[in-house]
Parts: structure tokens; sequence; C-alpha cells
């Protein structure tokens, strides 16, 4: 199958991509710098890095005419208003434009979006963010999938395993594991292997919010 990622080039993008290749899948990567400086693996060389910036310019679109699948992993976890990085921009934005040319296109495409199960308080308005964009993509008249993980965390992002430590560790206490069940985090390479498994025509524990 052919399949757009975009966000390929990020924490959570570029493990799918990874997986993806490795199940055999044709990968093109859609992000504003095209590929990643950090990457490493034999992997890299069988994906198209794409270069485009989809609330600027239209390159993307004629990869999304030849997708089987279309996959939204773009996100940022925190807002930096000065830098630009708002949830508007990165979450609510780009699904907004893909879905709408999915369907304006009439584009056979499937689309998968990459939610959130629940946050922090601390995160509220990065839940409030994945609402907003979840209603996007339930009204448009087609066959979408949502995807809701918990927290994501790998070591190639050390800040997210130390957020995610505390949640772990009470899944050990039996009150607690009850009390935080819909917080718990899941690893990067958990949520990618999820992601193909739904790819293929499977289903997740993760298409459901718990």
């Amino acid at each position: 199958m052919k399949i757009v990622v975009f966000g390929g080039s990020g924490f959570i993008g570029q493990k799918i991509v990874e997986k993806l290749i490795q199940n055999g899948q044709q990968v093109t990567s859609i992000s504003r710098h095209g590929q990643a400086v950090n990457l490493t693996g034999t992997w890299i060389d069988q994906v198209e890095w794409v270069a485009s910036d989809i609330l600027v310019d239209d390159r993307w679109q004629k990869y999304v005419d030849q997708a089987d699948w279309v996959i939204d992993a773009i996100g940022i976890l925190f807002e930096n208003r000065r830098k630009g990085l708002t949830y508007e921009k990165f979450m609510i934005e780009p699904v907004r434009k893909i879905t709408d040319y999915l369907k304006n296109n009439q584009q056979t495409s499937r689309f998968l979006f990459i939610s959130a199960n629940k946050m922090p308080v601390i995160l509220r308005k990065y839940m409030l963010a994945k609402y907003a964009a979840e209603k996007i993509v339930l009204a448009q008249n087609r066959h979408n999938t949502i995807i809701y993980p918990g927290m994501v965390y790998d070591r190639a992002r050390l800040y997210s395993v130390i957020l995610a430590a505390p949640l772990n560790v009470s899944k050990q206490l039996p009150l607690l594991k009850k009390l935080l069940a819909a917080y718990i985090p899941v690893r990067r390479d958990t949520l990618a292997d999820e992601i193909v498994k739904v790819i293929n025509g499977g289903s997740s524990s993760y298409q459901r919010r718990r």
C-alpha cells in the first residue's frame, strides 16, 4: 500500500514510518523540513521524504492523491506562542486542511488521526485542541479512523520518559491503577505497532477512548 505520513519526521511520526517500512509498505513522509537529521537505520533510504508546509503550499496534495492511507502525526505537546508554536496551527489546522482536501476531491484514501486518550490537567489546552480536531474528523462524511493513545514516551525524548514515569509506577498499585487507567502512557514502539495493525485491516484497543 501507499501511505502518506504527515509529520513523519517528528517524534511519533518517525517510528510510524519506520514500522511501516519494516512492514513492507510504500511510505511518503511529509513535513516542513523533509527528512529529520537525527535518524539512523537502513530503512531511511526506503522512505520518500518530502518537504512541504501543509499550511503554506500545496506540494503535498499530489502525494495524497496516490495514497491508500493518510496518517496525521503532526502535533506538539506544549505551545510556544513566541515561536508561533500553537495547538491551532500544529494540531487543528492540519486536520482541517487534510480532511477538507480528501472530501472535496472525493479521494478514496483512508484517513487516520492520532488524538489522545486523556492527559494530566497541565495539558488541558492540549486535550481541548485534540477534541476540536476530533470533531473535524468525525464531521466528515467518510470513513476515518481516530487513535487514542495515552502519553507517548521513548528514550529518544528523555523528558517524555520522565513525565511518564510516575504514571507507569501507578500501574503497580491496584487502587491507583484503576483511578489513573485513562492516563496510562504508551511506548512509542507500541503505538506504532498498533497503527500498523490498523493499516493492515486489524483492530486495536486504541481505536476507542478508554
